[in-house]
């Protein structure tokens, strides 16, 4: 999908308004998109990294800023916006981005976000971006990175032609469920091959580049969202999944939680002690362990700010169980694969187990769909291959195991013709804001372990458990970029200069209400589409209330949040008072929770193939099977009936144990 010469042009304007150069001053302030490439590289990403569908709607975005007749009706002007001087095209982007139209509030998003991590994130031939000297940041480590030990290594199966292979289960997806399921078959002697959407990489193939890390590690090259574009999707692809890119965040599911999925949802025995040894099972196979939980500023803040307030350690904060060995808190990239083969991922522990035992591994391998006659699924048809090369894939199997993540997963069984009306149906996100702090002394928030505090105070606000809590979220320049608001671009500009190495991110998580679903678009892709629930825009509005007063208590000097509106207290310097935090949540809210107002984030993606006893209420029997088709599984958080209400990780594991063994009980015994 080539871009046009107009296109192009429409494009650089585009990316000069959001990021422009100016006449004098620093190099920094004279420096404009165009000079850093950033148009060149966002033509790029829509030809070739954007879904069909999206790569279209961006194309329409281009159209219609240089057609005169649109402009004509919008505006009351037949203008090209490359036609427009400087003040007016930025005027024309914050009518786009405050308009009541939605569709021109995503527009404005999508430009905005991809335009401002790229001038951030981007890397010339000296591996550096000329922006990080004046914010402050240090880029790569030019550390050498830590081989994988050979007996981790894992040896894909080459697919060098259109082939057909045959065996026992054929497993969609390496993340937290699919490589559990892999190894505990493989364990009980059954043939196992896992098909991995994204690529296989290990210590010595990651790079410290945010840019390019999120392109080949995160699914959709990092572009994931939601169709309105209201919330950014974070989820990982290649080997490991998502336990490649986590912040190591290892948290067990409360009680109340698994007892409300087993007396609503029909799930036996995950109150009881087979699936709490489950869970202290995957706990130990991923080496979690307080040993490598040190706080660092970014979570020090959170720390200092709970015991100011007179919070209790140990129920409304704690410290955080990693699975992390031998970091020694270079975690700088942690989000972009460990260079130090010290976060132990799936790739580094449950995989190479599972090929040991004789698991075999297909990467760069897209399942187009699963076969199914006579209402039983037989295999899966994939294609395998990246750059251009590709060759058909089919696998003929007894039992096939969906284990792609909560928008591919139902994804794949919607391609393959599964007729249930809840298989996409109560997607969960956690939906999640971000609230920052502004301190008088360096907090590089890149810097260090990811997370290591969590704040539970407010999970539990009105006896229901659909609360919030609160973790640090470490942020390298183009996620902090992207995310602040966009006034215009001498405010973002500034905001960076000052602020960028000074502040704090804290992430407001919420176990919400509110469900979502998973749909196909025309080309056959996922589609998503999500709603929150009036209750839970309030939740969150509390959470960033309660969030800048920890982060007040701490000491900082400003507080703000994602909002358009440039929602902000304080003037960075002087510390806060109790007028500013009063200001603070008065604008708050007067805002609210709206969509493309406001920066919304998932990290958590959840339940779009519940699992119930009751069909009527999910897709998936407590076996992991689905009702409809028999020795089709789904084995990853889409079975979730609830949020667990905790980084979801080991309730995944534990979860797709679980489902192993009614596989093993469905295939028969070995």
């Amino acid at each position: 999908m080539e871009l046009s010469g107009s296109e192009r042009r429409a494009m650089a304007a585009l990316c000069d308004t959001l990021f422009p150069g100016a006449s004098d001053g620093s190099d920094f302030n004279r420096r404009s998109a165009h000079d850093l490439g950033v148009d060149s590289l966002l033509a790029e990403a829509v030809e070739h990294s954007l879904q069909p569908g999206n790569a279209r709607d961006f194309r329409r975005v281009l159209s219609a800023v240089e057609s005169p007749l649109y402009n004509l009706i919008l505006t009351g002007r037949p203008v090209r916006f490359t036609s427009l001087g400087t003040e007016a095209r930025e005027k024309y982007l914050e009518a786009w981005r405050d308009s009541p139209i939605a569709l021109k509030r995503s527009a404005f998003q999508a430009l905005k976000r991809l335009a401002l991590f790229l001038a951030y994130a981007s890397m010339g031939p000296n591996g550096s971006n000329p922006n990080w000297d004046a914010i402050g940041y240090p880029g790569a480590s030019h550390d050498r990175p830590v081989p994988v030990p050979e007996e981790l290594r894992l040896i894909p199966m080459a697919v060098d032609s259109d082939a057909t292979v045959n065996t026992d289960v054929v497993i969609v997806g390496s993340g937290a469920g699919g490589s559990v399921i892999a190894d505990s078959l493989a364990a009980s002697g059954y043939d196992v091959l896992v098909l991995e959407q994204g690529p296989y990489e290990t210590a010595e193939t990651f790079q410290q580049n945010e840019m390019r890390m999120m392109q080949k590690l995160f699914q959709q090259s990092g572009t994931a969202a939601t169709s309105d574009l209201s919330f950014v999707l974070l989820a990982g692809r290649g080997a490991g999944g998502g336990t490649t890119v986590n912040w190591n965040t290892c948290l067990k599911p409360p009680t109340r939680v698994l007892a409300e999925w087993e007396s609503e949802f029909g799930i036996e025995g995950v109150a009881g002690p087979q699936f709490s040894a489950f869970l202290d099972e995957a706990w130990n196979a991923i080496g979690v362990n307080d040993a490598e939980s040190q706080r660092n500023a970014n979570n020090e803040v959170l720390w200092d700010g709970c015991k100011a307030l007179g919070f209790n350690e140990g129920t409304d904060f704690h410290t955080i169980s990693r699975n992390a060995v031998g970091c020694r808190e270079r975690c700088d990239f942690c989000t972009y694969g460990c260079i130090y083969s010290a976060k132990q991922s799936t790739a580094l522990t449950y995989l190479p187990r599972a090929q040991r035992r004789g698991a075999r591994f297909v990467f760069d391998a897209r399942a187009e769909h699963v076969v199914i006659e006579g209402g039983a699924a037989k295999g899966v048809v994939a294609t395998v291959g990246s750059e251009g090369r590709s060759h058909r894939l089919e696998v003929k199997a007894r039992a096939v195991v969906a284990a792609c993540g909560a928008i591919e997963t139902p994804a794949l069984l919607l391609r393959s013709g599964v007729k249930d009306r809840n298989v996409g149906a109560n997607l969960r996100l956690d939906p999640t804001v971000a609230v920052g702090g502004v301190f008088d002394r360096p907090i590089d928030p890149w810097k260090g372990p990811p997370q290591t505090v969590a704040v539970w105070k407010f999970i539990d606000l009105d006896g229901t458990y659909h609360g919030f809590w609160v973790e640090a979220a470490p942020a390298h320049p183009g996620l902090f970029a992207l995310s602040i608001p966009w006034v215009n671009g001498k405010q973002h500009k500034d905001f960076m200069l000052r602020y960028y190495s000074r502040s704090s991110a804290s992430i407001v998580l919420l176990r919400e209400r509110s469900s979502g679903r998973v749909t196909l678009d025309k080309d056959g892709f996922a589609r998503v589409s999500y709603d929150l629930e009036r209750a839970d825009r309030e939740t969150l509005v509390r959470g960033m209330e309660e969030t800048a007063r920890i982060l007040a208590a701490a000491g900082a000097r400003g507080v703000w949040t994602t909002h358009n509106s440039q929602v902000f207290a304080g003037d960075g310097e002087k510390p806060l008072t109790a007028g500013d935090l009063d200001s603070f949540s008065a604008a708050l809210r007067r805002e609210g929770v709206r969509y493309n107002r406001m920066m919304l984030y998932s990290a958590h993606l959840m339940g779009s193939c519940r699992m119930s006893a009751d069909p009527s209420k999910g897709p998936t029997s407590p076996t992991g099977e689905l009702h409809t088709v028999r020795n089709l599984f789904v084995g990853d958080a889409c079975v979730f009936p609830t949020t667990p209400a905790v980084n979801p990780m080991i309730s995944i594991m534990a979860m797709s144990r679980r489902t192993a063994e009614s596989i093993k009980l469905s295939l028969g015994g070995r």
